[in-house]
């Protein structure tokens, strides 16, 4: 194994660290653990294989208890003598601090093979990327295994898991199996010394301007919501349950300096001093998702202390972390819900004012009883397997409250009556389908005091003209103001038009604001954009017409830019490279080591096209490329893998202007990870015929208990992925959607047709085909750009937008990354996890 990547990251004039060559140790594999105080503190992990020290650095270290699944993040290979080595890395050079030997030992594979070396069978698991071993040290014993997380974004993140056995414990820290006399320590001790040193001197100000109403941060990541559910408290073994916390939602962005800002950009670093200094004590760059929730007298959670935080500054306040979104240069928002919280408990340093959320999985219903009986709020349901999407508000997490609450918008007041002062009762707004509409009145649930201060809020927000776009009747004489201000309440029940009955005032949200109601309260969450018949852009951009770009660590050489490729829209060859270098991050999990069919336009969408396979003899040495034996061919087929955003740039200025991939990866080459189903209309269909389609295959979805996920195909249709995990054949995946199908359209026989034959073909329906799940068959891959006028995107959908209005030529190069970066990747899981498809089967015959 080579040690090129150790040797680059080291100048060996100023280190003592050792240099050497691959080299066996004999006849048992050792281990050793150094514990290495660089700019966090964490625990090197390596053992002994193919002749070098493979590594992992381990946070919070490694542990005996079998709860603790500790992150490890795999690093370049060490030389075996490296296991030896302690001592002082200087300042300047890669690692720089303190190391020390924590643990050493030998270690052995817990399932050996007659007949075979045990380096041999290790580096087997290791390719296999699931190793289980036993060792043999002077802390670490007995049967461990290291797993990675699929999936994960830097493909280098890796669980450490102690098994079951005799040396396990129900407790273990790492720090506390360390010597007194260590020398990392007390390096920590003296950086720790300096830096409390620095922070007590530094100001706040050079972090973040003050809390500000006006003044927003410029950047900031609006988190995932949770939709309201109707739902009572359920128990399912694919949900998690937490905690619904009455407070503040805040995001923490520890990458650069620190950060911590409302849902809405607003700055809390001023409010809440007390948790940015503490937050200045964790161990590693994060972004963190929580809340900020103030306890009262009695120990529970009061909205009304975190609103007045100002006049009581002494008030309790814990930031509740219930999520991570980054972790060491690395976003996790891919990663699954539970992934996520088991690298955001080995990550997070509690403190006094910073708590890890926890979770209770599947038992929904105790754990809502019980927060019914501390008098919370209520609890937040989060699928186990869903990922994080930046300001989505997804029906993967639902907010399940102990009482009825709602926001609502200040729209107004009415006189007071009797000895009341100030006003009589609010009137109520809300937006429903985008209207701000009357919502009713409230009159109770203010004290004197309440009652001065709100209209002290709402004077200046006085106008002469009401909100409502009707009229509304109110029970006195009306004052009318900008609908600004939000409220929350609450109520007994809602009636059909909207209308509150026996609401409460409880507290306004200073936190929220309209637009954030409009968005939430809106379906689907955004207004579809009309068709244009406009160019997609007004005029084309002008580029240096040839040159080399670097784009990661690779130059690729860029020709042509100029040229126009979509001759109605004034999109240029150069627009489409950048249009796929902007959603690379988006697009490239779904191309990642798949096989690729290139579809060439050297000449634009008006000009000759031609499909190729095989990569070409100029094609680049860092072009990676795969051989995969066709059939139909009886030969193999040298195919161009894009796993990097480099290799996107290269296929795009061939002239590919769409990206179609095989639906399995070339590790697993005969099991899809999804089946695919694509709805192909006539000449004479219009798309709401697809639209009416595509809901009657959700419908046989829903009979089967099995999530499909939707697409625009970029041209007439809409594909549906259904994910399948690589569990099954082509052959097996084919017959499942032949099935799905043959359901479909016997439910639509008059739009819809299964036959394949374009001369026998009705040619007024929509041809269900299920057969773009056979071996070597591709679509157009989500957010490709497709070949038609309009520059059209390949984009996937929620449910609720597969309705009338729908349009399949809505997103194109110029609008398609506002969206993607609104909704995130909805398309994720159809690399996930797949289904079962005899419960399907079973579901279906029921």
């Amino acid at each position: 194994m080579s040690l090129k990547e150790y040797n680059k990251k080291r100048d060996f004039k100023q280190t003592s660290e050792p240099a050497g060559i691959p080299e066996n140790s004999g006849e048992k594999l050792r281990f050793v653990v150094q514990r290495h105080a660089a700019s966090h503190l964490h625990y090197d992990f390596r053992l002994e294989m193919d002749g070098v020290l493979k590594s992992w650095a381990i946070p919070k270290g490694p542990s005996l208890n079998p709860k603790d699944k500790r992150l490890a993040m795999m690093v370049e290979d060490h030389p075996f003598s490296y296991r030896t080595f302690e001592g002082t890395i200087p300042k300047g050079n890669y690692g720089a601090g303190e190391v020390e030997i924590w643990d050493e030992g030998w270690y052995e594979p817990l399932n050996k093979i007659k007949g075979k070396t045990d380096d041999l069978v290790m580096r087997a698991e290791l390719h296999k990327e699931s190793l289980k071993f036993v060792m043999h040290g002077k802390k670490l014993q007995g049967e461990f295994a290291l797993v990675k997380i699929k999936n994960s974004d830097d493909g280098k993140s890796w669980l450490l898991i102690k098994h079951k056995d005799d040396f396990a414990t129900d407790f273990y820290n790492a720090e506390e199996n360390t010597s007194e006399n260590s020398k990392v320590t007390a390096a920590l001790k003296k950086k720790s010394e300096k830096d409390v040193s620095e922070n007590t001197a530094r100001s706040y100000k050079n972090y973040a301007p003050a809390l500000s109403k006006e003044k927003k941060l410029k950047k900031f990541i609006e988190p995932m919501l949770a939709k309201p559910s109707d739902n009572k408290p359920f128990d399912s073994k694919d949900w998690a349950f937490e905690i619904k916390w009455d407070g503040y939602r805040a995001i923490a962005d520890l990458r650069d300096g620190i950060q911590l800002y409302s849902r809405n950009g607003l700055d809390f670093s001023a409010k809440f001093k007390k948790i940015v200094n503490q937050l200045g004590l964790q161990q590693h760059e994060m972004v963190l998702d929580g809340e900020l929730v103030a306890y009262d007298n009695m120990g529970k959670p009061n909205f009304q202390w975190l609103q007045n935080i100002g006049e009581k500054p002494n008030t309790p306040i814990i930031f509740q972390v219930f999520d991570l979104l980054f972790l060491n240069g690395h976003s996790t928002r891919s990663l699954t819900y539970l992934e996520r919280k088991e690298l955001l408990k080995d990550a997070l340093k509690e403190t006094e004012n910073i708590k890890f959320c926890d979770h209770i999985l599947e038992k929904g219903k105790e754990f809502f009883r019980l927060a019914e009986q501390m008098g919370l709020e209520g609890i937040i349901a989060k699928k186990t397997e869903s990922t994080y999407s930046d300001g989505i508000r997804s029906s993967e997490w639902l907010k399940i409250k102990t009482q009825q609450t709602d926001e609502v918008i200040i729209c107004g007041f009415t006189e007071p009556k009797g000895s009341r002062k100030h006003f009589g009762s609010l009137i109520l707004g809300n937006y429903i389908d985008g209207e701000l509409t009357f919502s009713g009145h409230i009159g109770t649930g203010f004290s004197d005091k309440t009652l001065k201060e709100l209209y002290g809020v709402m004077h200046p927000l006085i106008v002469e003209k009401s909100p409502f776009k009707t009229l509304p009747k109110t029970n006195g004489k009306a004052t009318w103001l900008k609908p600004e201000l939000i409220a929350e309440i609450k109520y007994s029940e809602k009636t059909k038009d909207g209308i509150f009955r026996h609401p409460v005032f409880l507290h306004l949200r200073e936190d929220k604001e309209v637009s954030d109601l409009k968005e939430d309260q809106q379906t689907p969450e955004q207004p579809m954009e009309k068709k244009s018949t406009k160019p997609v852009k007004t005029a084309v951009t002008t580029r240096e017409n040839e040159a080399k770009t670097k784009i990661g660590k690779q130059e690729v050489k860029l020709t042509n830019q100029n040229k126009i490729y979509f001759p109605k829209d004034n999109v240029s060859k150069g627009d489409v490279v950048a249009y796929y270098q902007s959603v690379a991050e988006f697009i490239l999990p779904h191309l990642k080591n798949r096989a690729q069919s290139l579809n060439r336009f050297p000449n634009g969408i008006d000009g000759m096209s031609f499909y190729q396979k095989d990569a070409a003899d100029e094609t680049p040495d860092w072009i990676e490329t795969h051989k995969i034996y066709s059939d139909s061919n009886d030969k193999y087929i040298n195919y161009i893998i894009c796993n990097d955003a480099a290799t996107l740039a290269y296929l795009n200025n061939l002239g590919c202007i769409e990206m179609n991939v095989w639906t399995s990866r070339i590790d697993n080459i005969e099991n899809p990870d999804y089946l695919a189903l694509d709805l192909d209309p006539s000449d004479n269909n219009t798309f709401e015929d697809v639209i009416a389609t595509a809901k009657e295959v959700k419908k046989v979805l829903d009979k089967a208990k099995i999530e499909g996920y939707p697409k625009t195909s970029g041209s007439s249709g809409i594909h549906i992925y259904i994910p399948m995990g690589s569990q099954y054949s082509f052959e097996q995946v084919k017959n499942f959607g032949h099935l799905l199908m043959q359901q479909v359209q016997k439910a639509l026989p008059e739009i819809t047709t299964l036959e394949r034959s374009l001369q026998k073909r009705d040619k007024g329906k929509i041809y269900l085909d299920y057969l773009q799940n056979r071996r070597g068959q591709t679509l157009a891959s989500a957010y490709s750009l497709r070949p038609k006028n309009g520059a059209p995107i390949s984009m996937p959908l929620e449910w609720s937008e597969v309705k009338s209005g729908l349009k399949p030529t809505d997103w194109n190069i110029e609008n398609a990354l506002s969206r993607i970066e609104k909704k995130g990747d909805l398309f994720l899981p159809t690399l996930k996890k797949g289904i079962d498809m005899l419960k399907a089967l079973d579901n279906l015959q029921a």
